[in-house]
């Protein structure tokens, strides 16, 4: 994994059971954040996007030293969008991102190829500012047949889209892959392909009705698109054979607690055929490991937790609260173990938290009561699961 603590970039490797070697692969600014990780033939590569999103840098290994290229840097009037990275056979990235003017929201989006050098070519894929948008728009590269295309999301005047970009002769060709009703894009849009079939997911603001939805595309001739989250962030897209699977982090405002300030409860969720399955903390990663299994990033108390499930993710927790006079009900279940314990947290809209205590799993279900008479506040059920660790879970609606 990658990722920025203070004004370094680390790479961490896992070096065996409960193992991690961690280096410095580059400095930065102040700031700064991993948009894009990926490791092919050739290696790690990273890209590192700047606080101002002004700034965009490629860093990888090169033997036994690391390199650092700066991809992009732009005016004060102008910003980056959220970059994507792809790598070729070799090894070799290929990176796609924005430039954005915030004077007029035109926008221009390009391809930068490294060769073995590390010597980057940069290719031109939309022209005149086309399309505008309120935001820069995030892009992500993708191999198709070994041609470069390139998903980008957009927003302007109460519509938002997203194109899949494909070389067409000496020009690029735009495909529409999603268009709906909303404001603009947030987070980065994530594109990959599996068995022919290309897979995009991004979120986009939709103030007007309070939401935030998480859009899946697929496009194998024809393009379709469905909202699979109604209010998320997007932070992962995990194609295993049994089809697309999205990472997201969903969210209660302080505002719903009937507070002040810009607190935020995350709870991350994975949605996979329809299904939803919680887990405890912000979903940073999500991928297919082998032997059909999955590796899982989590950010849970300001640290960078790592599991691997040998399966697919299919554990759900579920909540319900019921307050009374003598204080707080808390009753779920968690689907497929029947025995085992759930720990209940109360979860303030100041981001503070604290076990309230433990229920045992009786059948797959769970009641505990909380005799607190403190209010607002939210209840989170983890389960954690034997064997690998991962912390199974589920937020309760805001009691007031």
């Amino acid at each position: 994994m990658a990722y920025v603590r203070g004004t370094r970039v680390v790479v961490s490797t896992r070096a065996g059971q409960a193992k991690w070697r961690a280096v410095n692969a580059a400095t930065t600014t102040s700031g700064a954040t991993v948009k894009a990780f990926r490791i092919g033939a050739a290696g790690p590569v990273a890209l590192v996007q700047s606080a101002d999103d002004r700034t965009l840098a490629l860093v990888r290994k090169r033997g036994s030293t690391w390199q650092t290229v700066r991809l992009a840097t732009v005016p004060q009037t102008m910003a980056l969008g959220w970059p994507g990275l792809v790598l070729d056979a070799k090894g070799l990235p290929i990176v796609a991102f924005s430039r954005w003017n915030s004077l007029n929201l035109n926008t221009q989006l390009q391809l930068v190829r490294l060769d073995a050098n590390g010597r980057p070519s940069t290719q031109n894929v939309t022209r005149g500012g086309f399309p505008q948008s309120s935001v820069p728009p995030p892009a992500a590269p993708v191999l198709v047949g070994g041609r470069a295309h390139v998903v980008e999301s957009y927003g302007f005047h109460t519509v938002t889209g997203a194109f899949e970009w494909y070389p067409d002769g000496k020009t690029w060709t735009g495909r529409g892959l999603d268009v709906s009703r909303g404001e603009f894009p947030i987070g980065p849009v994530l594109a990959s392909l599996l068995r022919g079939r290309l897979y995009a997911a991004w979120s986009m603001s939709m103030a007007a009705f309070d939401a935030a939805p998480v859009t899946l595309a697929e496009r194998a001739t024809n393009a379709s698109s469905e909202f699979v989250l109604d209010r998320a962030l997007t932070t992962a897209l995990a194609l295993p054979s049994s089809g697309a699977e999205v990472a997201a982090n969903q969210w209660v405002t302080s505002d719903e607690l009937g507070l002040g300030g810009d607190n935020v409860v995350w709870a991350g969720t994975v949605v996979s055929r329809g299904e939803q399955v919680g887990l405890d903390g912000w979903i940073g990663g999500l991928a297919v490991a082998p032997k059909s299994g999955r590796d899982i990033i989590l950010e849970r108390s300001g640290n960078l937790e790592w599991y691997r499930s040998p399966v697919r993710l299919t554990t759900r927790v579920s909540v319900r609260t019921f307050p009374g006079a003598g204080g707080v009900t808390i009753e779920g279940s968690v689907d497929g173990p029947s025995g085992g314990r759930v720990t209940i947290f109360r979860e303030r809209g100041n981001g503070s938290r604290q076990a309230a205590g433990t229920a045992q799993l009786s059948g797959g279900s769970f009641s505990f009561t909380d005799k607190t008479g403190t209010r607002p506040l939210l209840y989170r059920a983890v389960y954690t699961a034997p064997g690998t660790g991962i912390p199974f879970a589920a937020l309760s609606a805001p009691v007031l």
